[in-house]
């Protein structure tokens, strides 16, 4: 049973010299190194690196950015000593995790296909299922972004409305600028005037109570009503809105999907992969690439833009 320690350096060293007692040496700083890695991707990328706070989407965050240009077997390696050392901790969130790990290609990764795609823009939700998904699907926010967006973030006059995002990395992280989407005003004067109501009601109950000044907000309680800021990485966010509407559609889907496929949408339209890579906060265009998973589909679309363009541009018309 793991002892109650404070910091992620002395979780990792409790865990080694309880688990590797008769280990070589070389093995067991094999594992250090690893555990080490993971901790400062973790945290420059914002997530809290305490074992039993590593949540799925940290996970999905190292295995399809932090490990994407990690050869397979590497990746596997460096996955298989994370999830030994969080389940050390009483951490079952690898329990609920499904990943292949293929012999010549990075992990598999999932995105909506254009039927879901379609389902879930138009299924019935409610104002917060609505803008959280509108951020997530047609505006590539990660779900800590989303939870960080503030009140102030919000730029919704003038001809070119925005947000301004605060994306991964350390302290306060990076801003990025990112504009409406066609539907995103219809969609956030929805949440707003649902968000005036929870406010509201909560200060009918509490007048003392202070506004978080966040965008998303809970409701809470309906005989005390309470409401506060959704915490990042807490999966209280996921909790409201993505596991109800996944059983509600019945097909999978998490806040990676939702940014992967808001990305590879960009991609299929047409889009810069600059232009997307901007939208997404990469630090490179490379990233992008590795995020996007282009693949045989892709490929054979390829293939036959550049058939109609040689029929058109070659001077042997007849020919296929």
């Amino acid at each position: 049973m793991a002892s109650n320690t404070r910091t992620p350096e002395s979780c990792i060293y409790e865990f080694l010299n309880k688990e590797f007692v008769g280990s070589k040496q070389y093995t067991m700083d094999k594992c250090r190194w690893s555990l080490f890695r993971s901790k400062k991707h973790l945290e420059t990328a914002g997530f809290d690196p305490m074992p039993k706070n590593i949540d799925a989407e940290a996970f999905m965050y190292l295995l399809t950015e932090a490990w994407a240009t990690l050869a397979p077997s590497y990746q596997e390696s460096e996955y298989e000593y994370l999830k030994r050392y969080v389940k050390y901790f009483g951490n079952k969130v690898p329990d609920s995790l499904k990943f292949e790990f293929p012999q010549d290609m990075r992990i598999n990764v999932d995105w909506l296909t254009d039927e879901q795609y379609e389902i879930l823009l138009n299924c019935p939700k409610t104002p917060l299922q609505d803008i959280v998904i509108h951020l997530e699907l047609c505006m590539g926010l990660r779900n800590a972004e989303c939870c960080r967006l503030t009140l102030d973030d919000v730029h919704s006059g003038g001809m070119k409305p925005y947000l301004n995002v605060r994306g991964k990395g350390r302290g306060n992280g990076k801003y990025r600028t990112v504009r409406f989407h066609y539907d995103t005003k219809a969609i956030l004067d929805r949440w707003m005037e649902q968000r005036a109501k929870i406010v509201a009601k909560v200060r009918a109950y509490n007048p003392a109570w202070r506004d978080p000044g966040t965008l998303l907000i809970t409701d809470q309680y309906k005989n005390k009503p309470d409401s506060h800021a959704f915490a990042e990485h807490s999966g209280s966010l996921d909790d409201s809105v993505i596991v109800p509407l996944r059983e509600q559609l019945g097909f999978h889907f998490a806040n990676h999907t939702l940014r992967r496929s808001f990305g590879r949408r960009l991609f299929h339209a047409g889009v810069p992969i600059e232009t997307i890579s901007k939208f997404l906060g990469h630090e490179s265009t490379m990233e992008t690439l590795k995020y996007l998973g282009i693949n045989l589909d892709d490929m054979d679309a390829g293939m036959s833009k550049l058939a109609e363009y040689d029929r058109k541009t070659l001077s042997n018309k007849g020919s296929k």
